[in-house]
């Protein structure tokens, strides 16, 4: 802006300069052009007196208007008469040039006059500004030339002399003038009027001009200027992102974890980045301009690295210009080292430049390596993991001919939860570990063995007949009940159940291997644990409990994709309730339609749904669905104040689902402090600070909390205290019995009392006639829950007519 404005300034000192040289022009030029004008005048006079005076004698007719000169009397034959009798009278050339330019001047606006110091005429007589013009002449000047004013009108006035020739003799004989010599002048006075119009006028149209051009200038400096101002602003811009990729450029040069190395066609350094000297170990002044080939490439490669450089540069080809490859390095020490490598081509004129990007891969091939190893391996135990294991097998199966021989080993711990709930799950993990390192102790270098899950382990006996893997399978009985493991000064034994079948086909699938493997292990358990089983394909009987165990799971996944789960109810009541009264609450139950339409109790399929963990699925179902129907039927008249609803034990111990019951806790119009939650006395025992925090937080957000199956194991006692539920629902196996059974009896009152003693509601199971109801009474249960009291019936029962 600061050049604008000094363009501007500039401009305008120009357009000034220029508007003064024009108007001095133009007064310049009018005043020659009245000074040419002058001077033709007086020419023009002077060409009449010239010629006057040439022709010696003028006469003109003696008439009134032109009487005898009496200044010419001394002239002899000043009046002639003609031969026809015309009188003629002399006249002079100074009255010829003063009558013309009065009677004639203004026809061409300028007026001339002949005069001197000493005229005949007194016509002729000067005035003052002639007088000194005059005296002037008469000094030597050829000419005066002035502008002066007379009556305010401006009037160019020029006067020349009139030089004295013989022919002036004629009529000045007696006034002493010399011939040669100034005898008067003639006198023109231009009027400047017409001319100093015409001047103003050219000074107007040249100022219009000049004022155009001057806002033409300006509009163009101030275009110039935005176009300047947007150039510089890309230009500023141009050069900060310029600037900014240098600096980026540099940084990433000086910060780059991958080495950057440039060299030119002769192989010569050009740049070597601070990564690059790290990795090398050489310093950068150290190795610029010299080859990188002899410094940085191991001895075996550098020809290659030679003949490929040469037949680039020769060929042009691409062959591992812009891809990356593995290749060695050579280090300053000496030692070489595993780099990943890109090389980049940059043309800069007639040179050449590449430009390689090196990345030290030992470390990352390493930790590629422990990847590997963890994504195949257990973490815990190091053993394979069950996917890998599961490869190991299929790949046994896939090399194997029909006359091979292997084995398959299912090994699963006994006692291992003891140790589990008792001292943790750092001991638990400790006792992996050992195990892990006693079974690879005890098994053939060429076996596979693998961890399948909690504490179950797997086994591939490849070329091995089933004597041997008895054999095999003996020893990791032996070593496995000798075992002791210590913790916090408790010493623990464990036992192993083991399951073995032959695979004598390769035809067997992986997944039906394992599970007769896992069916015979089950087997071993179910006979008294520590001792294999031994199954194969034949064994028909595991064949169709695993088959029929994987039907019901088929059966579960289609019901979820049909809608063939059913929500159904059960009520609770007050014990001693008359009769019309409304129950305590509901218990949410779950049935299952077949494909056939006929209908499912849920002790058919849920003990296939938790042995292939379906049944945390299965609770979300109960879950949302329970919650979704409260919601929709925002307390009815009819429907208890209370709705329980089991939990499983994997869905207690996953804490997603704690979360998930959370979120279904937001359900619109739920009414959540009416919900409550079951879990088995079992459950709660077995895994109790997660029990503990799910009862806690749930209790929170509202939720109400019963013990199901209470008094299945005395040790529950013990927990109890530490359990904030707010039911005790007795075990149906005592209850059940109490009329015929004075220990059931006993049990359910030693059950009511410690209930009752900690401010807990107690629900009797299994009520099925009127006399345990009243022994109930009797004893003080408060609530009641069996057939007597009501047949478990679809949950929109509950609903009234046409709702």
């Amino acid at each position: 802006m600061r050049f604008v404005l000094v363009l501007g300034i500039l401009w305008t000192l120009s357009i000034i300069a220029i508007a003064a040289w024009t108007i001095s022009s133009e007064i310049k030029s009018t005043l020659t052009l009245a000074t040419i004008e002058a001077r033709a005048y007086f020419n023009k006079d002077q060409a009449i007196r010239l010629w006057a005076t040439q022709h010696g004698r003028i006469y003109v007719p003696l008439t009134a208007d032109y009487p005898p000169d009496p200044h010419l009397s001394h002239i002899p034959e000043r009046d002639i008469t003609t031969p026809s009798g015309i009188r003629l009278t002399l006249i002079n050339p100074a009255r010829i040039i003063r009558e013309l330019d009065e009677d004639y001047g203004k026809l061409y606006g300028v007026i001339g006059k002949v005069t001197s110091l000493s005229p005949l005429a007194k016509e002729n007589l000067p005035d003052a500004w002639e007088r000194h013009a005059l005296q002037r002449l008469y000094q030597g000047e050829s000419e005066v030339l002035e502008i002066t004013y007379i009556d305010d009108k401006e009037y160019l006035r020029l006067m020349q002399p009139l030089m004295v020739n013989e022919g002036c003799l004629l009529c000045h004989a007696n006034q002493e003038f010399q011939v040669g010599k100034p005898g008067g002048g003639i006198g023109i006075k231009l009027p400047m009027q017409d001319l100093r119009e015409r001047q103003a006028r050219a000074i107007r149209s040249k100022s219009l001009i000049l004022f155009a051009l001057w806002l033409i200038g300006m509009a163009s400096l101030l275009v110039g200027a935005r176009i300047l101002r947007r150039h510089a602003r890309l230009r500023e811009q141009m050069l900060n992102e310029l600037t900014q990729n240098e600096k980026r450029k540099s940084a990433i040069l000086e910060t780059a974890l991958d080495c950057i190395i440039t060299i030119d066609k002769y192989d010569r350094i050009l740049e070597f980045n601070p990564a690059a000297e790290k990795t090398f170990g050489f310093r950068r002044e150290d190795v610029l301009g010299k080859r990188m080939a002899e410094l940085l490439v191991p001895e075996s490669l550098r020809e290659k690295h030679y003949k490929g450089l040469r037949h680039h540069l020769q060929t042009g080809a691409r062959s591992i210009l812009g891809t990356r490859i593995e290749t060695t390095a050579l280090r300053a020490n000496g030692s070489e080292f595993p780099v990943e490598l890109a090389i980049t081509r940059v043309d800069q004129g007639e040179e050449v430049l590449f430009t390689a990007y090196l990345r030290d891969i030992a470390e990352s091939r390493e930790m590629a390596e422990q990847l590997l190893f963890q994504a195949t391996h257990d973490f815990l135990t190091n053993l394979l993991n069950r996917h890998s294991f599961e490869q190991a097998l299929q790949k046994l199966l896939n090399n194997s001919s029909d006359a091979s021989e292997h084995c398959l080993m299912y090994l699963d711990l006994d006692r291992f939860k003891l140790i589990n709930d008792s001292c943790g799950h750092t001991a638990g993990d400790e006792l992996l570990r050992q195990l892990s390192v006693l079974l690879q102790d005890n098994v053939r270098k060429q076996d596979v063995i693998g961890r399948l899950g909690g504490d179950e382990f797997g086994l591939i006996l490849a070329d091995c007949p089933l004597e041997c893997a008895l054999e095999i399978g003996n020893t990791l009985l032996n070593a496995t009940q000798n075992f002791r493991f210590y913790w916090d000064d408790k010493i623990f034994s464990i036992g192993l159940s083991i399951g073995l079948v032959v695979i004598a086909s390769n035809n067997q699938q992986v997944t039906e291997l394992l599970h007769l493997a896992d069916a015979a292990c089950y087997r071993a358990k179910e006979e008294g644990r520590n001792r294999i089983s031994v199954t194969n394909q034949t064994d028909g009987e595991t064949l169709q409990k695993r088959r029929g165990e994987i039907d019901w799971i088929n059966c579960i996944e289609s019901a979820f994709d049909q809608n063939r789960f059913l929500l159904y109810q059960q009520p609770i009541v007050r014990v001693g309730a008359s009769p019309g009264e409304k129950p305590l609450a509901m218990e949410i139950l779950l049935r299952m339609l077949n494909p056939e339409g006929n209908l499912v109790t849920p002790d058919q399929f849920l003990p296939p749904a938790e042995r292939y963990n379906l049944v945390s699925v299965i609770d979300r179902w109960v879950v949302r669905s329970s919650f979704r129907w409260l919601a929709s039927h925002p307390a009815p008249e009819s429907l208890p104040s209370m709705t329980t609803i089991n939990l499983s034990g994997a869905s207690v111990a996953d804490p997603l689902f704690l979360d998930f019951v959370l979120e279904q806790l937001h359900t619109p119009n739920l009414p959540a402090n009416s919900i409550c939650l079951e879990i088995t006395e079992t459950v709660a025992i077995t895994n109790l600070s997660k029990a503990r925090r799910f009862i806690a937080e749930l209790r929170d957000a509202g939720c109400l909390f019963a013990l199901d199956d209470f008094g299945s194991g005395m040790s529950s006692y013990g927990y109890l205290k530490d359990l904030p539920v707010d039911f005790l629902k007795i075990d149906g196996q005592f209850v059940r019995d109490m009329d015929s059974d004075p220990i059931s009896l006993a049990m359910v009152r030693s059950i009511n009392e410690i209930g009752q003693l900690m401010g807990k509601k107690t629900i009797a199971e299994f009520v099925a006639n009127e006399e345990t109801l009243g022994l109930l009474k009797m004893i003080g249960v408060d609530y009641a829950q069996g057939y007597l009291l009501g047949e478990p019936a679809p949950l929109d029962d509950w609903l009234p007519p046409g709702d």
